[in-house]
């Protein structure tokens, strides 16, 4: 992705809400997504896949399909294994972070395409392609493939069963580890000393990504070297872990990545089909280019959560935790990618004891092969699950003690004053002020006001409910990140081509934008610093051969750790001119000062402009550039708290949500307008889970029953209200910008707002339990259920 030239803005310093430079080319059409590109000569390709979710893979004959016209090929696993394609390595032979490990990873590597066995419906078995797309997809129905059934597993209760079929031989019971962390004696003692225990049993239902742009893939291949097109959140480590299963060099492989519709996680893999595009298109000798259907995404992107938490707490009489005890059981599907289970104990063992003083836990999570879609990371990934097991535990406490839910928490919330605090899950917590949070919520919601609501609410039939939570998360992922920062003079003509009259500043990152709007926040971070117009400005991302190295986009890690590259290469750049200026003034480096876009001699009105610099730069025959690498010790953590009221109509069982108040602390806010965005989404993509979505496999088949938006509900726009969005920002400590993150966090702490919130307006009904997705039917069930 490159930010249009044409992009203007009269100011931008850093903590502005700026809009969105990149939204032109979106709202006008001019957007470039894989679906987008072609390349001369290119074939199209379609994808065989299996209606089993478990069967044995016989003979494949594609002599139908060949005979269509305009077919060029038809690739099978055999044809990969012949030319030395790898499988996409899972990392299961990597240790798991420190804790006791019970049972040991199970392997469970994909080929890219299935070779004797597949494992769930819609693995793909064969690779089509043709001269069209039609011709692709027709001769797709043709090619005749023996499958010899086997008992399909699409449960976890089906892969746990006595007597279940074995979806891999060395798992034979089905379960893929067993990992433990925390103090098992301790939690003991306190669980046996306490003055009152909580226990439930919450399911995290299997979600689905959506993104609004299908995956999809661009192969080429000339002069001995490989280029792959594809949407991404890094395109490095596309080229990695591609180029291993291919045999070849990092170099002989560059990966673009154009526009993108959507991350959120699910983007941060190699999927089977960029492999295969670029078999094909060295085979053929011609371009190769695939897209996924919405049905093919529906079967075949990675999924999320699905987990079942076996939680309980222990509180001592004054309502402080003494303890939290959690079990969770997590059927992730039939194969590992992308270290799935390095990454969930990772990111959910740290925040079981969120953001209270909670002096003894224990942890441990199993995992649970079943033939479904693999399990990847999804926006909130583990810090979601932590928070949902948290947050119900504590409202059932607040009911069962009668103890109002804001004021339990404020019992035990870790005061500002005792951080950094050191949580007994190893997890080192930066400064947050979760009582600031809380309370700024509670009075942005109008907390004490709910009764003449609730009331309201009554006289119209209808029953309200209110719920708080406060969280923290972790964020991170990737620790280290790159940018090139250039400054070009203007050409011949006074002009860069393409570019504004005076010369630009060039920024090369290595994160990677998906749709978030890095090229708007990094722009205010160089003009803030470097003095200039923001149309002076050009972000580029996404490309490996022009940026050999980064870290892409995930965790909330861009601006904490892409923001420092830039804000400390920017300082850099300036310091690298100033020779070449105190050179131009004829005066000592050490009298030279920088603002507002150029050098200066201190005390003097002589000046040099940055630009003016870089063109000398250039007359001497070394352009003004800057190569930064920043690196961060480690996670960082964002907090805050947020709040929802919801009125549910009991004959129908639909859920509204009147009000929703988030509270964040990102650290230091660099553009308020697009942080409350990254909010309102994570907020509406959690909502969604907590009442409406819900990825469903039939028992006993594998099929996957809510394959397409008509059995999958989105939120639509009407389902969300206007989010009230507070900031009350702690800057962090391991960045010069202060920034924790912000991206994950609303994702995190919706989903227990949503359910506790209509928890609490069906408890005068005696509806104490609901599992999401909370549908009106569900809902309704939950009322009749309760009357009887």
């Amino acid at each position: 992705m490159t930010t249009p030239e044409s992009a203007t803005a009269n100011a931008s310093p850093i903590g502005a809400s700026v809009p969105r430079v990149e939204d032109r080319a979106f709202l006008t059409g001019t957007g470039r997504f894989t679906a987008d590109l072609s390349l001369p000569g290119q074939a199209h390709a379609a994808v065989v896949r299996s209606p089993h979710a478990h069967a044995m893979l016989g003979a494949i004959d594609p002599a139908a399909a060949l005979a269509l016209p305009g077919v060029l090929a038809v690739y099978t696993a055999a044809d990969l294994c012949a030319a030395g394609v790898r499988a996409l390595p899972t990392g299961a032979d990597e240790p798991l972070p420190e804790g006791a490990v019970r049972r040991a990873i199970v392997d469970a590597p994909q080929y890219p395409l299935a070779g004797d066995r597949v494992r769930f419906a819609g693995e793909a078995v064969a690779f089509v392609v043709a001269e069209t797309e039609a011709a692709a997809v027709e001769a797709a129905e043709l090619v005749a493939v023996d499958y010899d059934p086997l008992p399909a597993l699409g449960t976890m209760d089906d892969a746990l069963a006595d007597g279940a079929a074995a979806i891999w031989e060395d798992a034979p019971d089905n379960c893929s580890f067993t990992w433990a962390a925390g103090d098992a004696a301790a939690t003991e003692a306190a669980f046996a000393a306490a003055h009152r225990i909580v226990a439930q049993d919450i399911a995290f239902t299997r979600s689905t990504i959506a993104f609004m742009e299908p995956r999809g893939a661009l192969a080429d291949f000339a002069d001995g070297r490989f280029t792959l097109y594809a949407g991404s959140q890094s395109g490095h480590v596309l080229r990695a872990i591609i180029a291993d299963c291919l045999g070849i060099g990092r170099e002989d492989l560059r990966v673009i990545v154009p526009d993108t519709g959507g991350g959120f996680g699910a983007r941060n893999l190699v999927y089977p089909e960029f492999v295969v595009a670029l078999f094909a298109a060295r085979a053929l000798g011609r371009p190769v280019r695939w897209i996924a259907s919405r049905s093919e995404a529906f079967l075949t992107d990675t999924q999320a959560r699905s987990q079942t938490l076996h939680a309980r707490m222990a509180l001592d009489a004054e309502g402080r935790i003494a303890a939290i005890d959690v079990k969770a059981d997590w059927w992730h599907g039939a194969y590992w990618v992308n270290r799935a289970p390095h990454i969930i104990v990772t990111w959910m063992a740290p925040m079981i004891c969120g953001p209270y003083r909670i002096p003894a836990h224990r942890f441990e999570i199993g995992g649970v092969f079943t033939n479904t879609a693999p399990i990847a990371a999804y926006r909130g990934i583990a810090r979601a699950e932590a928070t949902l097991v948290l947050e119900r535990l504590i409202d059932r406490a607040a009911r069962e003690t009668g103890i109002d839910r804001a004021e339990l928490r404020r019992r035990n919330l870790i005061p500002l004053a005792d951080m950094p605090w050191e949580s007994p899950t190893g997890a080192r917590y930066q400064r947050n002020d979760f009582f600031g949070s809380l309370d700024a919520g509670l009075a942005q919601i109008d907390w004490d006001g709910f009764a003449a609501r609730r009331a309201a609410s009554a006289a119209r039939g209808l029953r309200r409910g209110r719920a708080v939570t406060t969280y923290i998360e972790n964020a991170g992922g990737a620790l280290v990140e790159h940018a090139d920062l250039r400054v070009e003079a203007p050409g011949p003509e006074g002009k860069p081509e393409g570019g504004p009259e005076d010369g630009r500043v060039r920024a090369l990152v290595g994160s990677q934008d998906c749709g978030m709007g890095h090229a708007t926040v990094f722009g205010q971070i160089l003009a803030g610093l470097l003095g200039i117009a923001p149309d002076r400005i050009l972000v580029e991302d996404g490309d490996t051969d022009r940026i050999p190295q980064g870290g892409g986009s995930h965790g909330s890690r861009t601006m904490r750790i892409g923001g420092g590259a830039i804000h400390n290469g920017a300082l850099s750049l300036i310091e690298a001119g100033r020779p070449l200026a105190a050179d131009l003034l004829e005066a000592a480096a050490a009298d030279i000062g920088f603002a507002d876009g150029a050098y200066r001699v201190r005390g003097t009105d002589r000046a040099v402009s940055l630009f003016a610099v870089a063109a000398e730069a250039e007359r001497r025959g070394a352009a003004l550039r800057i190569e930064e690498r920043f690196e961060v010790p480690g996670m960082s953590y964002p907090s805050g708290c947020h709040l929802c009221e919801v009125e549910v109509d009991p004959e129908t069982g639909r859920t509204r949500i009147d009000r929703y108040v988030v509270v964040s602390d990102p650290g230091r806010v660099i553009n308020p307008l697009l942080a409350a965005g990254q909010l309102h989404g994570g907020i509406a993509m959690g909502v969604g889970q907590a009442l409406m979505e819900n990825t469903v496999y039939e028992a006993g088949t594998g099929q996957l029953l809510s394959g397409s938006f008509m059995d999958f509900c989105l939120p639509r726009a009407d389902d969300m209200p206007p989010v009230d969005t507070v900031f009350n920002p702690v800057e962090g400590d391991d960045n010069p910008l202060g920034v924790k993150g912000i991206g994950e966090g609303p994702t995190t702490a919706s989903p227990p707002t949503a359910i506790n919130a209509v928890l609490d307006a069906l408890a005068g009904d005696g509806v104490t339990t609901l599992d999401m997705p909370l549908t009106p039917h569900a809902v309704w069930q939950a009322l009749q259920a309760a009357r009887t």
